[in-house]
């Protein structure tokens, strides 16, 4: 609850408030995920702690040119993920993306990467 608080907090500030919020989670039931990210073409993807799969969020990881591992401030790696989404009005379109997340070890909370839907 807290990091989707968080999230529209941030999307507030941007100007584009989310719509619509979900926690990622791995097939395997998983909820604490390494995050990795492109800020320069928007795009993000986690890999399982447990199972090691990859989780492509919202089919951006083909976007990504720099892939970057985001750590926590107390250099953690391991936390929980969110995705807020804003929708243009009348749809159900993104108009703006929001991955947030929460630090497994120090439960920091914040938004690592965001990008405009084209």
């Amino acid at each position: 609850m807290r990091l989707e608080k968080e999230i529209l907090r941030y999307s507030r500030l941007n100007g584009y408030p989310i719509d619509e919020y979900a926690p990622v989670v791995c097939s395997c039931g998983c909820r604490e995920l390494q995050l990795f990210s492109d800020d320069d073409e928007g795009g993000a993807f986690g890999v399982c702690t447990k199972c090691g799969s990859e989780i492509d969020i919202e089919n951006s990881k083909r976007y990504m040119e720099e892939t970057f591992q985001n750590l926590c401030q107390c250099d953690n790696d391991r936390m929980e993920l969110g995705v807020g989404t804003s929708v243009y009005p009348d749809t159900h379109n993104a108009r703006w993306i929001y991955i947030g997340a929460q630090c497994g070890k120090c439960n920091l909370v914040g938004v690592y990467v965001d990008w405009k839907e084209s």
